[in-house]
């Protein structure tokens, strides 16, 4: 079964703008951060396949290991990180943008990704709510790294930090 995913959230973090861009100067130990990360292979300049742990649902009888290789572009200017996918590798294909933003408070992570999970094995009873359910599992993976990000940026280490 295929599954779209599309999503986009956003964290305040409590700190200067120019803290906050400390995460872009070594974007490969912020991808590790990802939760379910399980390898990060280098691929090439600026081309990274990334591997993640089961995500699914024990109960329902679907867990599926994304894999997906992306080109990451930073641009320092905008504050942006950026990331297209690579055909040929995995079994997804996924895009999308962290973007640290000025405002009054601080600073804002915008994460945005969107992209198409492929042969993801789910039960014939469990197709029409596998789509959605994914999509909250993702969503959540998602809520929990920029938690962790921004834990590294106010510690005063955004590139590196926690890794789990």
């Amino acid at each position: 079964m295929q599954v779209r995913i599309s999503i986009e959230r956003s964290l305040d973090v409590p700190v200067p703008y120019p803290q906050a861009m400390s995460l872009l100067e070594d974007y490969p130990r912020v991808i590790r951060r990802f939760p379910k990360m399980r390898r990060l292979t280098r691929l090439g300049q600026d081309r990274y396949l990334s591997e993640l742990a089961p995500i699914g649902s024990k109960i329902a009888g679907i867990a599926h290991e994304v894999s997906y290789a992306a080109h990451y572009e930073v641009d320092p200017g905008a504050g942006r990180l950026h990331w297209m996918p690579l055909e040929g590798h995995g079994n997804a294909r996924i895009e999308g943008a962290l973007q640290v933003i000025e405002h009054d408070r601080g600073a804002r992570l915008e994460f945005d990704v969107r992209g198409e999970l492929r042969d993801v094995p789910v039960p014939l009873m469990y197709r029409l709510v596998a789509p959605p359910f994914i999509q909250g599992k993702f969503t959540r993976l998602i809520d929990v790294f920029l938690e962790i990000t921004r834990e590294a940026i106010e510690s005063g280490d955004g590139a590196g930090g926690d890794t789990r």
